[in-house]
Parts: structure tokens; C-alpha cells; sequence
């Protein structure tokens, strides 16, 4: 784990690279003693509110955010609501989580003229196989819960299992899917790969790309190896960024939950190199991409 502090320098010299407009397509903000967390949650953050969001996105210069319901809430979007009303649909945009059988149209209205643009089915974190069968029949019933008001699915999944993702979405859902911090492959396939063709599911995300409907986060990279400039990490960001760069978007992961006291700027730095690397404008990943996605022309 890094642990070079986050000095002023470093901080100047990353919000020097991030254009106006930016957005953080995948933040948190928790905050355990005005919003319990579920009975099953996997791990007790402290608390980490729009205030203290701010005060750290603020110094690299980004003012919009997407606030993405973390698994220790479950489907109680209360924090999260609060974290988006008091961003406005201008600066702000919100990922749920919420049961389909049991959400009324009502609700996801009144959630959308909000500013929330996406539900998250979270296969990662939670743990657990993902199996066929309920894959494609989830994704299914959240589609038709969402296509109407133009959501986005956003899965957390392995890289692995993201050739079951992509049988699920052989029929038209007709909906845009997203997939979180680069599709997250196993350390393991990491460290036996030798390219990022290599990685077990990778062949999968890149014709799930190619296809248009299908989205990804270039974020979190601390999560899949400790070490910023990993070849296999760059490797994977760079084919992804090269296969749609039209379909990639960027994210600062705050507060980086179960990694405290990270230190994130080295790997942001690594993302934008990636993303320049391949000679595209840092503009389009993390400004118009996002703008697209999060239907942020929208008031």
C-alpha cells in the first residue's frame, strides 16, 4: 500500500491535469451515526460525508460527482439521497440500489427528477458465485424496471464472470451497462498474465465494448494491485481505453473504502498517463463520456 502522503504538491500537480468539467463517475458517502448501516454489512467505515467529499475533490478541482450506494446500505438509499439533494441535479447524479418486485414507477420517478441515473447490482463485494441463470434473469428485471426513464446498469463483477455478462446481454436489454473498476479481474489472473488478452473474461469485455452498450469505469486500480505502475494494470487500462475510448469513464473511488488512509493520487496520475498514452484527450474520458452516461445534459 502507498503510503506518500497527500501533499499539497502532489495534489497541485494532479489538479493541474484535470479539465473543467470532470467528473467522479464513483464516489461513496457514508456516514454510520445519521444513517445505520444494514444488518448484513460486511465491514464498519467511519464516517465519510459530502463535506469531507468536497474537501478532497475540491482540491483536484472537480466539482461533479455520481454518488454510488455502497453494498454496507443495501437497498437503504437514504444516505445516498441525502448526499444527492444536497448536490443538485447540476454537480451531482446517484447510482441506487432497490428490489424490483418491490419499487413502484412512482419511486424511481421521483428518484430520477432527483438526479439518479443508474442501479447497482453489486456481484463483487457481496461475495458469492454468479451464476447464469440468475445473472441473466437479473439483469433482466432490472432492465425492464429501468429502460423507460434511460438508466444504467451498473455491475460490480469479475473479470472472469463477465463472459456470463456478456451472454446475458446477447438479447437487447436496451439498456447502457456499466462495468466497475475495469471489470476487476482476480489478483491471481494478474499475476499470470502476460498481456491483458491473457486475463481470463477479457476477450468478452472487449466485444461487450465494441458492441456500444456496455460501459466502463477506469478506477480503482489500487484495488487490483498495490502497485500504481503494474504493467498487467496499465496493460488492461490501455486495451480497454484503445477499444472504445467513446466508452470508458474515469473515477476517483473516494473514500476508498477498506483501504484507509490510501493515498490515490499516484494511481490517478497513472490513469491519465494511460489515457494520454493512447492519444486521447483526457476531456472526452472525464468530461464528455461522463456527461453521456450520467445524461448530464439533462436538468
Amino acid at each position: 500500500m502507498s503510503h506518500n502522503h497527500l501533499t499539497p504538491e502532489n495534489i497541485a500537480r494532479l489538479a493541474f491535469r484535470i479539465p473543467k468539467g470532470t467528473w467522479d463517475t464513483h464516489m461513496h458517502v457514508v456516514d454510520p451515526r445519521a444513517f445505520p448501516l444494514s444488518k448484513t454489512a460486511q465491514y464498519q467505515p467511519s464516517p465519510h460525508t459530502l463535506d469531507d467529499a468536497h474537501a478532497f475533490l475540491n482540491q483536484l478541482g472537480i466539482r461533479k460527482m455520481v454518488i454510488v450506494q455502497p453494498s454496507i446500505y443495501g437497498n437503504d438509499n437514504a444516505c445516498t439521497m441525502d448526499g444527492l439533494r444536497r448536490l443538485g441535479p447540476e454537480k451531482g447524479r446517484a447510482v441506487v440500489q432497490f428490489d424490483p418486485e418491490t419499487t413502484s414507477l412512482e419511486q424511481l420517478q421521483e428518484w430520477h427528477d432527483l438526479g439518479v441515473r443508474g442501479v447497482r447490482l453489486n456481484f463483487k463485494s457481496v461475495g458469492g458465485e454468479v451464476e447464469q441463470a440468475a445473472l441473466t434473469a437479473s439483469m433482466r428485471r432490472y432492465a425492464d424496471a429501468v429502460r423507460g426513464l434511460g438508466w444504467v446498469l451498473e455491475l460490480y463483477i469479475a473479470l472472469e464472470d463477465v463472459p456470463l455478462l456478456e451472454k446475458a446481454m446477447a438479447e437487447e436489454l436496451g439498456v447502457k451497462v456499466c462495468v466497475d473498476h475495469f471489470g476487476h479481474p482476480s489478483m491471481g489472473s494478474l499475476e499470470k498474465a502476460k498481456k491483458a488478452q491473457d486475463l481470463p473474461g477479457f476477450e468478452s469485455l472487449v466485444r461487450l465494448l465494441k458492441g456500444g452498450q456496455t460501459w466502463v469505469k477506469v478506477s480503482a486500480s489500487y484495488r487490483l494491485n498495490e502497485d500504481p505502475r503494474h504493467p498487467m494494470v496499465e496493460s488492461l487500462c490501455r486495451e480497454i481505453l484503445k477499444t472504445r475510448p467513446d466508452r470508458c469513464v474515469f473515477a476517483t473511488d473516494w473514500p476508498h473504502t477498506r483501504f484507509d488512509g490510501l493515498d490515490v493520487v499516484p494511481y490517478l496520475h497513472a490513469v491519465l498517463d494511460a489515457i494520454e498514452a493512447e492519444g486521447i484527450p483526457l476531456q472526452q474520458v472525464l468530461v464528455s463520456n461522463s456527461d453521456e452516461l450520467f445524461d448530464a445534459e439533462a436538468r
